[in-house]
This record gives C-alpha cells, structure tokens and sequence, in this order.
C-alpha cells in the first residue's frame, strides 16, 4: 500500500512539475528544479548573453594596441651599435641605473633588441640584452592572440589562463634576473 502511495506522490509531483515548466516558459520564470533552485526556462535554449563582454574587447583592444606600437616603434627606430641607447632615439634620457653605477640595469639594451629582432638580427638582439629575445617573441605573439579576443569578446582572464601566462610571465622575470646577474658577473669578472 506504502509502494502504491509513493508512486502516486511520483505521479502528481511529475504532472505539477510539467505544468510548472509550462507557465515559466510563457512567462520566462525560474523553473524549480529538484534541488530546490531555479533556472529561466528559456535558458537551455537561448544563446548565452554575457553582459561584460564590451568590457573584454575594450581590454583586449588594449593587449592589442599596446604591442602593436611597441613592435612598430621598434620598426622606425634604428639600433645603436653600442647595444644600449636606442631609446634616447625616442626623447628618452639615458639610463640612470647605468650612468650611476656604471652596470646596465635589467632593462638596458631591450629597446635595442627589439629594433634588432624586428630586422630578424637575432645576434644584435643577444648582443644588446639576451632577454629581449624572449620578450619579443611573447610581444609578437600577444597581438594576433589579442585581436581574436577583441573579435570573438573572449574572458580575457580565462584565455590568458588557457595559455598559462602566469607561467609565461614568472619564467620571463626569473629570465630577465639571471641574463641582468650573468651579466653584471661578466662586467665584475672581465673589470
């Protein structure tokens, strides 16, 4: 008799369910569901609509301009031989690092590896500062990454994170601190 009651109670509850998910979908309200939540009934086959989406492309429009120029600016400058200095090109002064104490600092010479690795002059690229290289290549590679996201209106943070560019990002700091000690070693071992 308990068995009879239990599939009676399945019977009704199925058939109000089935009602309910009527009335919500003409009124597009939650629709309960065996956990106790709701979702909108025309949810399952409407497109998702993600309202922050202008906010990616905005963002990504940025990741796209920001390496852009920077890959153009390098195109219009020259590299100087020294190694160093390419940047004064830009109204920029000298380095301050390098005029105080005599050592280049981590970020001496990138400009010129850049306007090297733009000519394809890997070598003049080592030359100048042997972090430009990689920096360069992950420079270049962030603008086509950066467009399909502008595009498409991807999460930036979960595409970045699709890339592991948290990883990207600590194994280029720790790059550019062991070529600034290497070096700044040879500087002190060769002086």
């Amino acid at each position: 008799m308990a068995c009879l009651a239990a599939v009676s109670d399945l019977a009704t509850h199925a058939s109000a369910r089935t009602e309910a998910t009527a009335v919500a979908a003409t009124l597009d309200a939650p629709v309960p569901t065996s956990f106790g939540g709701g979702m909108p009934a025309a949810a399952a086959h409407a497109p998702a609509v993600v309202p922050g989406r202008w906010i990616w492309r905005i963002a990504w429009a940025a990741l796209f301009a920001v390496p852009t120029v920077v890959v153009i600016t390098a195109a219009l400058l020259t590299p100087d031989p020294a190694g160093h200095g390419t940047h004064t090109q830009l109204g920029l002064p000298p380095c301050g690092f390098l005029v105080v104490t005599g050592f280049p600092c981590p970020g001496c010479g990138l400009t010129t590896a850049f306007t090297n690795m733009v000519r394809f002059n890997v070598v003049g690229a080592a030359h100048a500062n042997p972090f430009g290289i990689p920096l360069f290549l992950t420079t270049v590679s962030m603008i086509p990454i950066a467009l399909f996201g502008t595009i498409r209106g991807t999460h930036v943070m979960d595409t970045l994170e699709r890339f592991q560019a948290d990883k990207i990002a600590i194994l280029l700091a720790t790059t550019s601190v062991t070529v600034w000690v290497v070096r700044v070693a040879t500087m002190l071992l060769a002086g």
